[in-house]
């Protein structure tokens, strides 16, 4: 079990590169899995998708991603936050979380939850007062982690569940 914090450190450009085209195909494999996209046409929609936030030359203004390090300096894993998807919830003073990933191998040892706060204290320190996100339902250790970190439904779906977190509150 993780004991110490994580660092969130911005990624170089190498990194950025290589983290959209792992989201590419993983939001691919999930819409496809939620049985939204058609397997022979996900990873073009994914594309359109991803890099409408994240194109290659740099995301767009607000947007950030940054590597999660361990203690030992080693990356283990990614978040990326950004303005709202939804119009109706861009204001300066909420955020969405896009995604969060730790590496496979460094998975059950809290660096997930390490990240989590990381990322919300940092928000919360630039005036940010609620943090959005949407998670697949069959991700149950991502839902078991923003249920245990005080995150509230806003939204249920067959397929996703929409989560929100006043910045700055105790957690349960």
């Amino acid at each position: 079990m993780v004991r110490g914090r994580v660092a969130l450190e911005p990624v170089s450009q190498s990194e950025y590169e290589a983290f959209v085209d792992a989201q590419i195909e993983e939001f691919a494999h999930e819409k496809v899995r939620a049985g939204h996209w058609r397997a022979e046409d996900a990873r073009d929609l994914s594309r359109h998708a991803v890099e409408s936030f994240l194109p290659k030359d740099g995301s767009r203004p607000g947007h950030r991603v940054w590597k999660v390090v361990a203690a030992q300096g080693a990356r283990v894993g990614w978040i990326w936050v950004g303005p709202p998807p939804i119009q109706a919830l861009a204001v300066p003073s909420k955020r969405w979380l896009y995604q969060i990933t730790i590496e496979a191998s460094e998975r059950g040892r809290g660096y997930g939850r390490a990240a989590l706060a990381a990322v919300e204290a940092l928000l919360a320190g630039e005036g940010v007062r609620e943090l959005y996100l949407h998670v697949f339902r069959w991700n149950v250790v991502a839902r078991s982690l923003y249920d245990s970190s005080g995150y509230e439904v806003v939204e249920d779906s067959d397929t996703e569940t929409g989560m929100r977190k006043t910045l700055g509150r105790k957690e349960r």
